[in-house]
């Protein structure tokens, strides 16, 4: 005799598939909101100052410990009203550090708040360094952006692309010397969102996608301007923007080089490890990735750079720190044995994510300058 169930177990078993497959479409989509604020909505200054000045005399300023402020290496310590660097580590207590002291702008007393900048310097070419300088304007295909150029004796121009951040043309203020002395023209590119910046229509990073064409336009105003080849530095963020420059430029032909300063090599990998680091089940964080490109256009697979690398070829360096948050250090490495014949490597041991100038500033600028001297040429 065949059993029958009640006809109200049916509706029980569809209402139960009906709600779960509910609760994976409502997650997928919040997962999907969650992957445009986190990667897509460009990232604004911090205003949270979490450090506190404590003394600041003979050189030598107090402050309270925190992963940042006690570790090595050169660091802006920026405040509401002054900045100064930090140097070398004279001594950590259970709360405090207490390190070296440069005053840029200002003196910063007692109870003042301050963050560690990883820029190192505050202000343009003229009030960091004292180099004269130029606004520009980049003529891109939705509108003008703003860009620093520093003048320089050679035909050969360096234009550096910035990592995250909608106001971080100051983050070219580190290597900016190095260059100078090099004489190499210099211009130091904003691009699309920026502030400042014309904007798209979506108001989102696009990692390449769009922003290319401001790299693209920012080469076009150089040649204009007598640039008869370039070399170009991107960081982080900046690095994606390249890629895809190399890869749908028609000006790639005048690039001699460029330089990959933490690269994002693959950024749905970040938005992988994202969904892992919040404990987002592996379905639904997939599915919010195929939402994000129904969504918000973003295309994945033509940001994998491992799968595109048959389409480099130009001469890269690639510094990368062994401790990078958003790259396995395996994937820095691949990404070179994959080229071999292009890709030269710098690995920074104690470095993170684009601070590898902060660690070792003198390391960093002879592997930029040897790399130009051997793409660019002498003089």
């Amino acid at each position: 005799m065949a059993i029958r169930f009640p006809t109200w177990t049916g509706r029980a078993a569809l209402a139960v598939v009906g709600l779960f497959i509910l609760l994976v479409a409502v997650s997928s989509w919040l997962h999907a909101n969650a992957i445009r604020a986190e990667l897509m909505v460009p990232l604004a200054a911090s205003t949270d100052f979490d450090l506190v000045v404590e003394s600041n005399e003979a050189g030598r300023a107090t402050v309270n410990r925190t992963p940042a402020s006690d570790k090595e290496g050169i660091w802006g310590l920026e405040g509401q009203r002054a900045y100064a660097q930090l140097s070398t580590i004279v001594r950590v207590t259970e709360m405090t550090v207490e390190r070296g002291i440069r005053a840029l702008e200002s003196e910063f007393a007692p109870g003042d708040a301050a963050r560690i900048d990883a820029d190192a310097f505050a202000g343009n070419p003229e009030t960091a360094h004292g180099f004269g300088w130029e606004s520009r304007r980049i003529p891109s295909d939705i509108g003008p952006h703003p860009a620093w150029f520093v003048d320089g004796r050679r035909a050969t121009w360096v234009i550096f692309v910035h990592g995250r951040g909608d106001d971080r043309l100051e983050e070219s203020l580190r290597i900016l010397p190095s260059l100078v002395e090099q004489g190499f023209p210099v211009l130091s590119i904003a691009f699309r969102n920026d502030v400042g910046a014309t904007s798209n229509e979506s108001g989102l990073r696009y990692w390449g996608l769009e922003e290319w064409r401001d790299l693209d336009a920012a080469v076009g105003l150089g040649v204009l301007q007598g640039a008869k080849d370039f070399v170009v530095i991107g960081s982080g963020f900046g690095t994606s923007v390249v890629s895809t420059f190399l890869h749908e430029s028609e000006n790639v032909g005048l690039v001699k080089g460029v330089v990959f300063d933490s690269p994002i090599l693959d950024i749905e990998a970040v938005a992988i490890r994202y969904a892992q680091e919040r404990g987002t089940p592996a379905p639904i964080a997939w599915l919010g990735r195929k939402l994000v490109s129904l969504r918000f256009g973003m295309d994945w697979n033509e940001l994998d750079q491992f799968d595109r690398t048959d389409q480099f070829d130009v001469p890269i360096l690639l510094l990368y720190g062994a401790k990078d948050p958003h790259t396995d250090v395996s994937d820095f490495e691949r990404f070179a044995n994959l080229m071999p014949d292009l890709v030269v490597t710098e690995r920074f041991e104690q470095a993170g994510h684009t601070d590898l100038w902060n660690i070792d500033s003198t390391r960093y600028e002879e592997a930029i300058s040897e790399f130009l001297l051997l793409t660019a040429g002498s003089e």
